[in-house]
């Protein structure tokens, strides 16, 4: 049985890895001065972001101190729990795939320096940061083991699944007929069965 302490030390430990890897991609991508990248990536105050520092409170509350969050807690194994970190490492180990095959797409200050990316796991999946990012806070939730995290998390996965549309189409503006033979042979979020 694993102490309350340890699993509170190693969900920090994942929470600075997860906060590290997007600040490590944009300082290699060059462009981490860039108001205009920044603006390009979302207001702050997109729904899904507001969402996600909501997230991240309630995860730091739990690490100061479990009885803040007492009220949301649900009672988990201890083997469950180190499931669950196991699952926030290969999310993150997944998300770090991601940043380094889209490079400063990414982060990139101009839109006409974007590419499209159909390498890595770009190659069967076309948003595979969301998949991964939803894989990262079922971790972080099961670690807890707190259920407010986990309903959060899914609002903002339905805000994000939601956002992907608008997303498509203007990557379908911007690559055209390359972008469409793209979507007919991965999947939006999850690798497309093949019959």
């Amino acid at each position: 049985m694993i102490s309350e302490s340890a699993l509170r030390l190693a969900l920090a430990v994942l929470i600075v890895m997860d906060l590290s890897v997007p600040a490590y991609f944009r300082r290699r991508a060059g462009v981490s001065g860039s108001p205009f990248a920044r603006l390009r990536e979302g207001s702050l105050f997109m729904p899904e972001r507001l969402l996600t520092i909501v997230i991240y409170c309630g995860l730091l509350a739990y690490i100061i101190s479990p009885r803040w969050m007492a009220w949301s807690q649900i009672p988990l194994p201890s083997g469950v729990r180190l499931l669950g970190i196991a699952l926030a490492g290969l999310a993150l180990a997944w998300m770090v795939w991601c940043f380094r095959h889209l490079g400063s797409n990414l982060f990139g200050s101009r839109a006409g320096e974007q590419s499209l990316v159909t390498t890595g796991p770009y190659r069967r999946v076309r948003h595979p940061m969301y998949s991964g990012w939803t894989a990262l806070m079922v971790g972080y939730s099961v670690v807890a083991s707190n259920w407010f995290v986990a309903v959060v998390a899914l609002a903002v996965v339905a805000t994000v699944v939601r956002r992907t549309s608008r997303e498509e189409g203007q990557l379908m503006q911007q690559f055209g007929e390359a972008y469409r033979a793209y979507t007919a042979r991965t999947g939006r979020f999850l690798p497309r069965l093949r019959s």
